[in-house]
């Protein structure tokens, strides 16, 4: 087994022949009995021969000659077919691969040509005459030779990557069929260690092909791939199955949409009875309990129903709730926020926080930050990039070191990282409201974990330090405005069915965009509360930084049951900072405040010159007694009327000329 960039890829097993076949020659020869009739190899034949390189006759004419006189020494003794005499869904086998279809052999001579020389071309690097030549015939992009190999293959083993982008992105190359021994092109990158080259692949949805058949099957199914499919059930009907993966005819994608669910759904009509011949379930549902049958019936392919009721098939027994699941349209829905995490490009990182790692990125054009779970690999990539240039610009090599070595350090809150990081996705997904960060997309690839949010100019707590820094404080309007919007997103998350906690308020997570406005953001600590009727026992789970202690509720911190009124309390102490201009407590660290808060009953004192209002809103809202504390419907209702009552207006916003300047975007 060969290990590349942590991807494991299986070495072609060999191949278990019936024992009928075993000829005299053979036994006199001394052949052993995982070898596969066809002509004599040499022990350096028997393994895989490597495919990088490639000329012109394809190696067919070889293979054929060789065939030929080996059968010549053989006498009379056997009969033997013409390997090249097969039908157009029938495949041979010879030395430790399937040969290729009628189909692909049999092209016109012009045609068959054209095509060598593609692969040719694809194997030198040269993108002008792979250009030229699929301008000419487009279809030629998946010509493949004998051994099945298409210019993708090619390129890949070689290494050329504006080769295989051209090829995928510009002339629509699968990326995912199988060769004579059943690898794609990301096996022949991962075989020659072309890392870039793997990388792009993969972004494409490329697979490896000896670790997914039953994947391949299901993409072949889906395109209308017929020969492909035909080579993938024929492997594994004939494969030896204690070396090889098993192939599973119905095995589900995400969706558990089988091979046979996406062919009928398509209408490709041959490749759903070449399905069924080979024993796919023909009733099998899926995520939303739809049967094979009922797809045909969706795309009204009336052909492909004939042959499924023909294997037995029937419609969904459950159609009501199938249907509602697919809506009116009878089409399933797509995710469309999660994507690759390749489609990010990173410009810049602009944060941290205790498992996560802000980037600012460009994505689909659109400036974005992406939050990237800080044990990630990419962290070590950047870090790795950065380090590297600051030695090359001949800074201290000390700090690159070390910078490096803290890269590669400890990966012991990696599980906690994960579990915040769907705990957050789990959140955001549903959620839309103008006070809260907005989610625009997901990447769920292992070591690459992130989530796109919109790109925002700075947090709260940067406004505050820049206060503190230049010496000035935040009008008084402005402070109302905040609390105002931070009241109204808290209010849409409170009322939300069910409720969502945040259990992490603070200034760091309250972010401004460049409008002046202000959004909740990191819920990798929200709790969904089940039902509004149960309080939450468990005890709360800090981020690691002691600014949340400063923030925390009583009750939780006393590790006692509580409820989204925790939220309240932390708005309390978040009001209390925009109305003085410092934290509460400035003197004493967190962890001391809340003990202080929680075990003494102690609150910060309130200035006199904070109106009596304010100072009531404040009060109600800190009290020890959950029961006691406003809901936020109430806190927005009250700030508007002092908003209304003071400067007369009922704008809950800040003009872009009037937001406090001097931040840079820092974490989500």
């Amino acid at each position: 087994m060969n290990h590349q960039n942590g991807t494991a890829i299986p070495e072609k097993a060999a191949l278990s022949k019936p024992a009928a076949t075993i000829t005299a020659v053979e036994e006199d020869q001394g052949e052993e009995d995982d070898v596969i009739p066809g002509p004599p190899v040499s022990p350096q034949q028997k393994s895989r021969p490597d495919r990088s390189s490639h000329s012109n006759n394809s190696g067919g004419a070889t293979t054929s000659s060789t065939r030929r006189k080996f059968l010549n020494l053989r006498g009379k003794r056997e009969e033997q077919p013409d390997p090249l005499q097969i039908s157009s869904t029938d495949h041979q086998w010879a030395g430790q691969g399937i040969l290729a279809s009628r189909r692909d052999l049999e092209l016109p001579a012009e045609e068959f040509a054209a095509g060598c020389n593609l692969l040719q071309a694809a194997a030198r690097g040269d993108a002008r005459l792979v250009e030229e030549t699929l301008k000419k015939d487009p279809k030629q992009v998946n010509f493949r030779d004998y051994d099945r190999r298409t210019a993708l293959h090619v390129a890949a083993s070689e290494g050329h990557l504006p080769i295989c982008k051209l090829l995928i992105e510009k002339f629509g190359s699968r990326i995912n069929r199988s060769d004579r021994w059943g690898g794609s092109p990301l096996d022949d990158a991962h075989r020659h260690r072309h890392e870039v080259v793997i990388s792009y692949l993969r972004s494409k949805g490329a697979m490896t092909g000896s670790a997914n058949k039953s994947t391949n099957l299901i993409t072949a199914a889906a395109q209308g791939d017929l020969d492909e499919v035909q080579m993938l059930l024929q492997v594994e009907n004939l494969s030896d199955k204690s070396t090889q993966q098993k192939l599973d005819i119905n095995k589900g994608d995400y969706d558990k949409r089988t091979a046979l669910h996406l062919a009928a759904g398509e209408g490709h009509v041959e490749i759903v009875k070449v399905l069924c011949d080979m024993g796919a379930d023909p009733n099998c549902e899926d995520r939303w309990n739809r049967r094979p049958l009922d797809d045909a019936i969706t795309g009204q392919h009336e052909e492909c129903q004939r042959v499924l009721i023909q294997y037995g098939a029937q419609q969904s027994t459950n159609r009501q709730a199938s249907f509602d699941e697919l809506g009116a349209s009878g089409r399933r829905s797509v995710d469309n926020m999660k994507v690759n995490f390749d489609e990010l490009e990173l410009i810049d990182r602009i944060g941290a926080g205790a498992f996560g790692e802000i980037y600012k990125c460009r994505w689909r054009g659109t400036l974005v930050a992406a939050k990237i779970i800080k044990t990630a690999k990419i962290r070590k990539d950047w870090t790795r990039k950065h380090a590297m240039d600051a030695i090359a610009n001949g800074e201290d090599v000390d700090e690159a070191i070390k910078a490096l070595d803290d890269a590669e350090g400890s990966q012991e809150n990696a599980d906690d990282a994960v579990e915040d990081f769907r705990r957050e996705i789990s959140v955001l997904k549903s959620l839309r409201h103008p006070h809260i960060v907005l989610m625009l997309a997901y990447s769920t690839t292992s070591n690459y974990e992130c989530i796109v949010s919109e790109l925002m100019k700075c947090s709260l707590l940067d406004i505050f330090k820049s206060h503190m820094v230049q010496g000035t404080r935040m009008s008084r309007k402005n402070q109302i405005v905040y609390a105002t919007q931070l009241s109204l997103g808290m209010n849409y998350l409170h009322t939300c069915s069910p409720p969502i906690i945040h259990r992490d308020l603070k200034p760091a997570n309250l972010l401004i965009d460049h409008s002046g406005v202000l959004k909740i953001s990191d819920f990798g600590l929200s709790k969904v509360r089940p039902k509004p009727e149960m309080a939450e026992k468990e005890a709360y789970t800090m981020t690691g930084e002691t600014g949340s202690y400063r923030f925390m509720a009583p009750e939780v911190y006393r590790h006692e049951e509580y409820d989204e009124t925790v939220d309240v309390y932390s708005f309390a102490m978040i009001f209390f900072y925009l109305l003085i201009g410092r934290p509460p407590w400035p003197a004493l660290p967190g962890l001391e405040a809340v003990r202080k808060a929680a075990l003494e009953g102690d609150r910060p004192n309130i200035p006199r010159d904070v109106d009596v209002r304010l100072q009531s809103l404040l009060k109600e809202t800190w009290d020890d007694n959950p029961k006691v504390r406003p809901p936020f419907s109430k806190i927005s209702k009250a700030l508007a009327a002092y908003n209304k009552d003071v400067y007369k207006t009922d704008t809950n916003t800040i003009a872009s000329a009037e937001a406090d300047a001097g931040c840079k975007c820092n974490i989500l």
